[in-house]
């Protein structure tokens, strides 16, 4: 994994380990949120802000990351 910036649209991400040619580093969250949509325009949805965890959303990461004891 390299420390390229993500070049999709308002992503601050730096941690980028995938490139393309054609459309320049991609993130871990945004190619999996580029997958799940299924789109065939990957220019538009570079072009497309990153999608926000929507708010009142709580993520339980202890549930996620349990403490090995």
């Amino acid at each position: 994994m390299g420390v390229m910036r993500c070049d999709r649209y308002r992503c601050e991400n730096i941690m980028c380990d995938r490139y393309s040619i054609d459309y320049g580093s991609i993130c871990g969250e945004c190619f999996d949120e580029l997958e799940a949509s299924k789109t065939m325009d990957i220019g538009h949805f570079m072009a497309t802000p990153k999608a926000k965890q929507p708010l009142g959303v709580t993520i339980n990461y202890d549930a996620v990351f349990p403490v090995d004891r």
